[in-house]
């Protein structure tokens, strides 16, 4: 699995990032801190996973979710935030697979990313 993580909390990146790769399932493919990074690295990227916060440095909420869509059509977008997607991402809500709240174990954030990951990758 092929994973793009996308949050301006340089601590948060490294933890989410041990959490996805230590089982050794999960390649991160990039770490960025700001919206306009994370659709350039989509774009070159083709992730199968994009986990993001949805307030970060860049677009709002609404325009990083349509801006990811079309730079990565077939990656899973998982918001892995302290808002609610449905509060900030507007008519963009719809794009997201999953939303895990960042008060989630980083444990189970990463199984449930890894689940998403696996089923989306068997269909």
């Amino acid at each position: 699995m092929r994973v793009l993580l996308c949050d301006d909390t340089p601590e948060l990146l490294t933890l989410l990032r041990y959490a996805l790769e230590s089982e050794g399932d999960v390649e991160t493919v990039g770490a960025v801190g700001d919206g306009d990074a994370a659709v350039q690295l989509a774009a070159d990227e083709q992730p199968d996973v994009v986990v993001l916060d949805l307030e970060m440095p860049g677009p709002d909420p609404e325009a990083l979710l349509t801006g990811l869509r079309r730079a990565a059509p077939n990656a899973a977008l998982v918001t892995f935030s302290g808002h609610e997607p449905a509060a900030v991402a507007g008519a963009a809500v719809g794009e997201i697979a999953l939303h895990v709240p960042k008060t989630t174990d980083l444990a189970a954030a990463a199984r449930a990313v890894r689940e998403l990951a696996s089923s989306r990758l068997r269909a």
